[in-house]
C-alpha cells in the first residue's frame, strides 16, 4: 500500500497543447504556427534541461521565426498552454485532506513552471518537487528517479508513481516506485486502479 504519492504533471494535472502558444505567436511572426513548431521545439529541450536560460531562448526562438514584438509578450504567450485536468484535481485535494505526503516529478522549465504555479492553486498542495530545469535532467533518465528518491526522502517501495508517458513509468518500475500510468479519457480506471493499491 503507498503512502506517498509522486505525480508528473504535464496531461495528468495540467493538459498543455503547443499549437496554442504557436498559433499566437504566428499572428507576429513571418512564420506560420507548424513552422514555428518545427523551429521552436528543438530549443525546448535546452530549455527544460536548465541548459538555455529563459532569456537565450527567447531571442534565439524568436529570431528562428521572425518575430516582431517584445520578449515580455512573447514569454506570456508561450507559457498560457495549460488547462487544469480538474477530475485530477479533485483526487489530489482529496489526497492531502488525508494527510498524504504529495510530490512533483517533471520535465519542464522556467518559463512555464512559474506559470502553472501561479495560475493553479493545486500546486500549492504539494509538499516538494523536482523539476527537470533545476537538476539538468530529464525522465526517463534514470539518474533523476535516483534524485528524486534522496532530495524528497522517499521509499520507492511505498510510493505511487503517477505519469502519462509509458517510457517513464518504466523508467519509474526499474527505480523500484509503484507506477500507475495515467490518460485523462480514463480517469475513472485509474480511480479504480488506485482504489485497489490502497485497498
Amino acid at each position: 500500500m503507498p503512502d506517498a504519492f509522486l505525480f508528473d504533471i504535464g496531461n495528468v494535472i495540467i493538459t498543455f497543447d503547443f499549437g496554442i502558444s504557436a498559433r499566437r505567436l504566428a499572428e507576429l511572426s513571418r512564420a506560420s504556427a507548424e513552422e514555428i513548431i518545427e523551429r521552436v521545439g528543438p530549443l525546448t529541450v535546452g530549455l527544460e534541461l536548465g541548459e538555455i536560460q529563459p532569456k537565450e531562448f527567447v531571442a534565439e526562438a524568436a529570431e528562428r521565426i521572425g518575430y516582431g514584438g517584445d520578449a515580455a509578450t512573447f514569454r506570456s504567450l508561450f507559457a498560457d498552454i495549460f488547462e487544469l485536468n480538474e477530475p485530477m484535481v479533485e483526487f489530489i485535494a482529496s489526497l492531502k485532506a488525508e494527510g498524504v505526503p504529495l510530490h512533483l516529478l517533471s520535465n519542464t522549465n522556467a518559463i512555464h513552471a512559474p506559470f502553472f504555479e501561479a495560475n493553479y492553486e493545486v500546486f500549492g498542495l504539494f509538499d516538494g518537487r523536482v523539476y527537470s530545469h533545476e537538476v539538468g535532467l530529464m525522465k526517463p533518465d534514470p539518474a533523476i528517479y535516483e534524485l528524486v528518491t534522496e532530495r524528497l526522502s522517499l521509499d520507492p517501495s511505498r510510493t505511487l508513481y503517477i505519469d502519462d508517458m509509458p517510457e517513464n513509468c518504466a523508467a519509474g518500475a526499474a527505480a523500484g516506485f509503484l507506477v500507475e500510468p495515467y490518460s485523462a479519457d480514463r480517469h475513472g480506471d485509474f480511480l479504480e486502479a488506485v482504489a485497489g493499491r490502497r485497498a
